[in-house]
Protein backbone atom coordinates (compact mmCIF):
# COMPACT_ATOMS: atom_id res chain seq x y z
CA UNK A 1 0.00 0.00 0.00
CA UNK A 2 1.36 3.29 -0.79
CA UNK A 3 2.53 5.57 2.28
CA UNK A 4 0.15 8.14 1.18
CA UNK A 5 -2.60 6.05 1.62
CA UNK A 6 -1.17 4.17 4.47
CA UNK A 7 -1.54 7.68 6.41
CA UNK A 8 -5.33 8.36 5.32
CA UNK A 9 -6.14 4.73 6.76
CA UNK A 10 -4.32 5.20 9.72
CA UNK A 11 -5.88 8.75 9.83
CA UNK A 12 -9.25 7.04 9.38
CA UNK A 13 -8.81 4.84 12.04
CA UNK A 14 -7.76 7.18 14.74
CA UNK A 15 -10.17 9.90 13.97
CA UNK A 16 -13.28 6.89 14.29
CA UNK A 17 -11.97 7.01 17.92
CA UNK A 18 -12.86 10.33 17.95
CA UNK A 19 -16.98 10.13 16.64
CA UNK A 20 -19.04 9.57 13.38
CA UNK A 21 -18.48 12.81 12.05
CA UNK A 22 -14.77 12.73 11.89
CA UNK A 23 -14.66 9.44 10.67
CA UNK A 24 -16.39 10.42 7.37
CA UNK A 25 -14.10 13.73 7.26
CA UNK A 26 -11.14 11.00 7.19
CA UNK A 27 -13.06 8.67 4.69
CA UNK A 28 -13.71 11.72 2.68
CA UNK A 29 -10.33 12.41 2.42
CA UNK A 30 -9.39 8.72 1.39
CA UNK A 31 -12.08 9.40 -1.63
CA UNK A 32 -10.03 12.19 -2.52
CA UNK A 33 -6.59 10.16 -2.66
CA UNK A 34 -7.71 7.16 -4.44
CA UNK A 35 -10.44 9.13 -6.84
CA UNK A 36 -8.31 11.72 -7.98
CA UNK A 37 -7.45 11.23 -11.81
CA UNK A 38 -4.22 12.78 -13.42
CA UNK A 39 -4.69 16.19 -14.22
CA UNK A 40 -3.35 16.05 -18.04
CA UNK A 41 -5.73 12.79 -18.32
CA UNK A 42 -8.25 14.68 -16.81
CA UNK A 43 -7.67 17.97 -18.96
CA UNK A 44 -7.73 15.75 -22.33
CA UNK A 45 -11.09 13.99 -21.46
CA UNK A 46 -12.78 16.88 -19.96
CA UNK A 47 -15.75 17.48 -22.13
CA UNK A 48 -17.25 21.18 -20.71
CA UNK A 49 -14.92 23.57 -22.22
CA UNK A 50 -15.14 25.84 -19.49
CA UNK A 51 -13.98 23.87 -16.73
CA UNK A 52 -11.23 22.14 -19.36
CA UNK A 53 -9.34 26.05 -19.31
CA UNK A 54 -9.58 26.03 -15.71
CA UNK A 55 -7.85 22.63 -15.25
CA UNK A 56 -5.44 23.78 -18.33
CA UNK A 57 -4.71 26.80 -16.13
CA UNK A 58 -3.10 25.03 -13.12
CA UNK A 59 0.13 24.24 -14.28
CA UNK A 60 1.04 28.24 -14.73
CA UNK A 61 -0.77 28.79 -11.68
CA UNK A 62 1.23 26.68 -9.73
CA UNK A 63 4.54 28.01 -11.44
CA UNK A 64 3.69 31.33 -10.51
CA UNK A 65 3.31 30.06 -7.09
CA UNK A 66 6.16 28.32 -6.69
CA UNK A 67 8.89 31.41 -9.04
CA UNK A 68 6.90 34.33 -7.33
CA UNK A 69 4.79 33.65 -4.46
CA UNK A 70 7.27 31.51 -2.60
CA UNK A 71 5.25 28.70 -2.20
CA UNK A 72 5.76 25.46 -1.95
CA UNK A 73 3.72 23.34 -4.58
CA UNK A 74 4.61 19.59 -4.04
CA UNK A 75 2.18 17.10 -5.16
CA UNK A 76 -0.40 18.70 -4.62
CA UNK A 77 -3.14 19.83 -7.76
CA UNK A 78 -1.54 17.26 -9.93
CA UNK A 79 -4.52 15.54 -10.08
CA UNK A 80 -8.70 16.05 -10.45
CA UNK A 81 -11.09 14.85 -8.24
CA UNK A 82 -14.87 15.56 -10.39
CA UNK A 83 -17.82 15.82 -7.61
CA UNK A 84 -21.37 17.59 -7.71
CA UNK A 85 -21.33 18.27 -4.04
CA UNK A 86 -22.10 21.43 -3.22
CA UNK A 87 -18.89 21.84 -1.05
CA UNK A 88 -16.02 19.26 0.20
CA UNK A 89 -17.16 20.07 3.69
CA UNK A 90 -19.53 22.13 5.24
CA UNK A 91 -17.55 24.45 7.73
CA UNK A 92 -19.96 25.50 11.44
CA UNK A 93 -19.02 28.87 13.19
CA UNK A 94 -20.49 29.56 16.11
CA UNK A 95 -20.29 32.67 18.33
CA UNK A 96 -21.36 34.00 21.89
CA UNK A 97 -24.88 35.66 20.76
CA UNK A 98 -24.09 38.92 23.16
CA UNK A 99 -20.56 38.88 22.37
CA UNK A 100 -18.57 38.44 18.88
CA UNK A 101 -16.28 35.66 20.37
CA UNK A 102 -15.94 32.66 18.07
CA UNK A 103 -16.67 29.00 19.84
CA UNK A 104 -13.81 26.58 19.05
CA UNK A 105 -12.80 23.09 19.07
CA UNK A 106 -9.77 21.28 19.75
CA UNK A 107 -8.48 18.69 16.91
CA UNK A 108 -5.38 16.75 17.08
CA UNK A 109 -2.14 17.76 15.13
CA UNK A 110 -3.97 21.51 14.13
CA UNK A 111 -4.44 22.24 17.83
CA UNK A 112 -7.32 25.23 18.82
CA UNK A 113 -9.54 26.12 15.58
CA UNK A 114 -12.37 28.31 15.34
CA UNK A 115 -14.53 26.39 13.20
CA UNK A 116 -15.42 22.39 11.99
CA UNK A 117 -15.65 20.83 9.53
CA UNK A 118 -18.39 18.26 8.49
CA UNK A 119 -18.55 16.10 5.47
CA UNK A 120 -21.91 15.50 5.88
CA UNK A 121 -24.28 18.64 5.60
CA UNK A 122 -27.09 17.49 7.99
CA UNK A 123 -24.83 16.90 10.33
CA UNK A 124 -23.23 20.52 10.29
CA UNK A 125 -26.75 21.48 10.37
CA UNK A 126 -27.37 19.23 13.72
CA UNK A 127 -24.41 20.64 15.30
CA UNK A 128 -25.11 23.61 14.70
CA UNK A 129 -28.48 23.26 15.67
CA UNK A 130 -27.25 21.87 19.30
CA UNK A 131 -25.08 25.42 19.65
CA UNK A 132 -28.20 27.22 19.23
CA UNK A 133 -30.30 25.57 21.82
CA UNK A 134 -27.11 26.70 23.95
CA UNK A 135 -27.62 30.57 22.91
CA UNK A 136 -25.24 30.51 20.24
CA UNK A 137 -25.64 32.18 17.40
CA UNK A 138 -24.08 29.55 14.11
CA UNK A 139 -23.63 29.50 10.35
CA UNK A 140 -22.49 27.06 8.62
CA UNK A 141 -21.05 26.90 4.47
CA UNK A 142 -19.84 25.02 2.14
CA UNK A 143 -16.25 25.10 1.55
CA UNK A 144 -14.61 25.05 -1.98
CA UNK A 145 -11.53 23.35 -0.85
CA UNK A 146 -9.26 22.39 2.31
CA UNK A 147 -5.49 21.65 2.94
CA UNK A 148 -4.38 18.61 4.47
CA UNK A 149 -0.82 20.99 5.16
CA UNK A 150 0.96 19.19 2.66
CA UNK A 151 0.45 15.33 4.45
CA UNK A 152 -1.12 14.47 1.34
CA UNK A 153 -1.72 15.12 -2.54
CA UNK A 154 -4.74 17.71 -2.54
CA UNK A 155 -6.37 17.47 -5.87
CA UNK A 156 -8.11 20.36 -8.06
CA UNK A 157 -11.88 20.35 -7.75
CA UNK A 158 -14.88 21.38 -9.11
CA UNK A 159 -16.26 23.03 -6.05
CA UNK A 160 -12.52 24.51 -6.36
CA UNK A 161 -14.01 25.89 -9.98
CA UNK A 162 -17.32 27.29 -9.41
CA UNK A 163 -16.72 31.21 -9.44
CA UNK A 164 -14.65 31.57 -12.41
CA UNK A 165 -10.71 31.53 -12.71
CA UNK A 166 -9.72 34.35 -10.21
CA UNK A 167 -11.59 32.49 -7.78
CA UNK A 168 -9.85 29.48 -8.32
CA UNK A 169 -6.82 31.11 -8.84
CA UNK A 170 -6.91 32.85 -5.05
CA UNK A 171 -8.39 29.62 -4.21
CA UNK A 172 -5.19 27.76 -5.14
CA UNK A 173 -2.86 30.44 -3.22
CA UNK A 174 -4.56 30.22 -0.17
CA UNK A 175 -4.54 26.83 0.34
CA UNK A 176 -0.24 26.72 -0.99
CA UNK A 177 -0.46 29.53 1.71
CA UNK A 178 -1.18 27.01 4.67
CA UNK A 179 0.69 24.68 3.63
CA UNK A 180 4.15 27.21 3.93
CA UNK A 181 2.59 28.66 7.38
CA UNK A 182 0.09 27.19 9.56
CA UNK A 183 0.06 27.82 13.33
CA UNK A 184 -1.82 25.25 15.42
CA UNK A 185 -4.40 27.66 17.54
CA UNK A 186 -4.05 30.44 16.01
CA UNK A 187 -7.04 30.42 13.18
CA UNK A 188 -7.39 34.16 12.92
CA UNK A 189 -4.20 34.53 11.90
CA UNK A 190 -3.79 31.51 9.65
CA UNK A 191 -6.67 32.72 7.34
CA UNK A 192 -5.61 35.92 7.42
CA UNK A 193 -2.60 35.34 6.14
CA UNK A 194 -3.76 32.90 3.71
CA UNK A 195 -6.66 35.40 2.70
CA UNK A 196 -4.17 38.02 2.03
CA UNK A 197 -1.72 35.67 -0.07
CA UNK A 198 -4.72 34.30 -2.34
CA UNK A 199 -6.23 37.53 -2.88
CA UNK A 200 -2.63 39.74 -3.28
CA UNK A 201 -0.98 36.72 -5.29
CA UNK A 202 -4.02 36.47 -7.64
CA UNK A 203 -3.78 40.33 -8.58
CA UNK A 204 -0.14 39.84 -9.09
CA UNK A 205 -0.88 36.79 -11.91
CA UNK A 206 -3.59 38.79 -13.74
CA UNK A 207 -1.42 42.17 -14.04
CA UNK A 208 1.15 39.82 -15.85
CA UNK A 209 1.67 41.12 -19.45
CA UNK A 210 -0.09 37.82 -21.00
CA UNK A 211 -3.11 39.21 -19.81
CA UNK A 212 -2.30 42.31 -20.42
CA UNK A 213 -5.43 42.26 -23.52
CA UNK A 214 -7.98 40.00 -22.07
CA UNK A 215 -10.84 41.19 -19.57
CA UNK A 216 -9.31 39.33 -16.28
CA UNK A 217 -7.89 42.75 -15.34
CA UNK A 218 -10.79 44.59 -15.25
CA UNK A 219 -12.63 41.87 -13.55
CA UNK A 220 -9.89 41.79 -10.88
CA UNK A 221 -10.20 45.40 -10.49
CA UNK A 222 -13.82 45.40 -9.84
CA UNK A 223 -13.18 42.38 -7.72
CA UNK A 224 -11.37 44.02 -5.52
CA UNK A 225 -13.40 46.90 -5.07
CA UNK A 226 -16.43 44.68 -4.13
CA UNK A 227 -14.12 43.13 -1.71
CA UNK A 228 -12.80 46.62 -0.31
CA UNK A 229 -16.85 47.76 0.31
CA UNK A 230 -17.70 45.02 1.75
CA UNK A 231 -15.09 45.08 4.41
CA UNK A 232 -15.79 48.84 5.21
CA UNK A 233 -19.32 47.29 5.72
CA UNK A 234 -18.23 44.34 8.25
CA UNK A 235 -15.72 46.60 10.00
CA UNK A 236 -18.57 49.32 10.45
CA UNK A 237 -21.04 46.83 12.02
CA UNK A 238 -18.80 44.37 13.99
CA UNK A 239 -17.72 48.15 15.65
CA UNK A 240 -21.34 49.09 16.12
CA UNK A 241 -21.74 45.52 17.64
CA UNK A 242 -18.93 45.49 19.60
CA UNK A 243 -19.85 48.74 21.56
CA UNK A 244 -23.56 47.47 21.64
CA UNK A 245 -22.46 44.65 23.48
CA UNK A 246 -19.92 46.41 25.58
CA UNK A 247 -22.20 48.96 26.95
CA UNK A 248 -24.64 47.59 30.05
CA UNK A 249 -28.11 47.06 28.23
CA UNK A 250 -30.20 44.83 28.90
CA UNK A 251 -31.04 41.71 27.11
CA UNK A 252 -33.72 42.66 25.71
CA UNK A 253 -32.57 45.99 24.63
CA UNK A 254 -29.32 44.40 22.96
CA UNK A 255 -31.65 41.99 21.27
CA UNK A 256 -33.56 44.29 19.76
CA UNK A 257 -30.63 46.93 18.63
CA UNK A 258 -28.45 43.85 17.25
CA UNK A 259 -31.30 42.24 14.58
CA UNK A 260 -31.50 46.65 13.93
CA UNK A 261 -27.69 45.88 12.27
CA UNK A 262 -27.60 42.85 10.93
CA UNK A 263 -30.94 43.87 8.87
CA UNK A 264 -28.90 46.93 7.82
CA UNK A 265 -26.13 45.38 7.01
CA UNK A 266 -28.37 42.91 4.76
CA UNK A 267 -29.67 45.41 2.96
CA UNK A 268 -26.54 46.78 2.47
CA UNK A 269 -24.58 43.92 1.39
CA UNK A 270 -27.58 42.81 -1.35
CA UNK A 271 -27.15 46.43 -2.68
CA UNK A 272 -23.35 45.37 -3.15
CA UNK A 273 -24.24 41.92 -4.43
CA UNK A 274 -27.81 42.02 -6.19
CA UNK A 275 -26.73 38.88 -7.95
CA UNK A 276 -26.60 36.40 -4.94
CA UNK A 277 -28.34 34.52 -3.24
CA UNK A 278 -30.19 36.52 0.00
CA UNK A 279 -30.05 33.70 1.70
CA UNK A 280 -26.26 33.34 1.83
CA UNK A 281 -26.29 37.18 3.45
CA UNK A 282 -28.36 36.44 6.25
CA UNK A 283 -26.56 37.90 9.21
CA UNK A 284 -25.47 37.09 12.86
CA UNK A 285 -22.61 36.74 15.29
CA UNK A 286 -21.05 33.86 13.90
CA UNK A 287 -21.84 35.42 10.10
CA UNK A 288 -19.95 38.08 11.49
CA UNK A 289 -16.74 36.33 12.86
CA UNK A 290 -16.44 33.87 9.82
CA UNK A 291 -16.62 37.10 8.01
CA UNK A 292 -13.75 39.00 9.97
CA UNK A 293 -11.78 35.59 10.23
CA UNK A 294 -10.90 35.58 6.19
CA UNK A 295 -10.63 39.09 6.39
CA UNK A 296 -7.20 39.95 3.94
CA UNK A 297 -7.26 43.46 6.04
CA UNK A 298 -5.21 42.05 8.81
CA UNK A 299 -3.32 44.88 10.62
CA UNK A 300 -0.47 42.48 11.42
CA UNK A 301 -0.24 40.94 8.00
CA UNK A 302 -0.54 44.29 6.01
CA UNK A 303 2.29 45.64 8.20
CA UNK A 304 4.77 42.74 7.41
CA UNK A 305 3.57 42.71 3.81
CA UNK A 306 4.79 46.58 3.95
CA UNK A 307 8.29 46.03 5.88
CA UNK A 308 8.83 43.21 3.17
CA UNK A 309 9.36 45.69 0.52
CA UNK A 310 6.45 44.13 -1.39
CA UNK A 311 8.91 41.06 -1.81
CA UNK A 312 7.51 37.38 -0.99
CA UNK A 313 10.42 35.73 -0.10
CA UNK A 314 11.10 38.53 2.32
CA UNK A 315 7.42 38.27 3.10
CA UNK A 316 7.85 34.98 4.31
CA UNK A 317 10.88 35.52 6.59
CA UNK A 318 9.03 38.10 8.14
CA UNK A 319 6.32 36.09 8.71
CA UNK A 320 7.48 33.16 10.32
CA UNK A 321 9.39 35.18 12.56
CA UNK A 322 6.50 36.93 14.12
CA UNK A 323 5.13 33.64 14.35
CA UNK A 324 7.87 32.12 16.32
CA UNK A 325 8.14 35.36 18.85
CA UNK A 326 4.52 36.99 18.77
CA UNK A 327 2.01 34.35 19.19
Amino acid sequence: MPSERRRALGLTLALALGGCSMAKLAGGQLELINGQRRLDRAIAAEQDPERRALLQAVPDAKRFAQEVLALPTGKSYTGYFATEREGMTYVLTASERTRLHAYAWWFPIVGTVEYRSYYDKREAEAAAAELEARDYDTWVSPSRAYSTLGFFRDPVTTTMMRDGLPSFVDVLFHELAHVRLYVPGHTEWNEALATFVGETGAEQYFARARFANSAWPAQMRKRAAQKHELDILIVGACDGLERLYASGQSRASIEQERTRVFAALERATRRLRPEADPRDWKMNNARLVHFRRYSAGSAQVVQLWQRSGRHWRTFWKLAEAYARSEL
